[in-house]
């Protein structure tokens, strides 16, 4: 069965954040010039190049390995996947710009935007299977402070504990914290609302 012209549209919008990212973190692993080279220091780029593309691929092998196990032929959500991806591609492209350090409010929109974004992508990856329905916000809301939580944890383990950083590390992982959790409630009341809409 021929794929539609609207399907393979869909499927490039994940296809080309992915390679927009990947691309980024190699360059700022192999070709970091005099004029970027401060705010890549000790950003654990090498790390990134690994576990990013690891973590954008990760819901779309879960997806497909269900599905095959399943034995369905459900029509891939490409949407979700690249709302998933979104979040990586946006860290990459504002350290690449520097916007963490040039604009003092970037951090704290990056962690509310990017936890909407990613809960977004992985809630209507199951939105169509929780019920009762309601369980979605819930479900949504503690899933990203959960993921939030790892985030932080990893951030302290690799980029802070022993750095210049360590001293005001506490009160910013509180507010990542909190706007990561923000961002995920908004995306499971956003979720929760558009799923009782198409019941009714």
């Amino acid at each position: 069965m021929q794929q539609s012209s609207s399907g393979r549209a869909t499927a490039t919008f994940p296809a080309v954040v992915f390679v927009a990212t990947f691309a980024g973190l190699l360059a700022a692993v192999l070709v970091p010039t005099e004029a970027t080279r401060g705010q890549f220091v000790d950003k654990g780029w090498a790390i990134r190049l690994g576990a990013y593309p690891t973590l954008m691929l990760l819901p779309v092998i879960v997806w497909w390995l269900a599905t095959r196990r399943a034995g369905a032929r459900a029509r891939a959500p490409w949407t979700a996947f690249g709302l998933v991806m979104l979040p990586f591609a946006s860290d990459v492209a504002g350290n690449w710009l520097d916007l963490f350090r040039r604009v003092s409010w970037w951090d704290d929109a990056s962690h509310a935007v990017h936890w909407f974004l990613l809960l977004l992508g992985l809630g209507l990856l199951v939105a169509d299977r929780v019920r009762p329905r309601w369980v979605l916000v819930p479900l949504v809301t503690g899933s990203g402070c959960l993921l939030a939580l790892l985030w932080e944890l990893g951030e302290y383990l690799l980029f802070i504990q022993h750095g210049k950083e360590a001293g005001g590390a506490y009160r910013d992982t509180l507010g990542d914290l909190t706007l990561g959790t923000g961002g995920a409630l908004l995306a499971g009341l956003l979720l929760g609302w558009g799923t009782y809409r198409r019941s009714t």
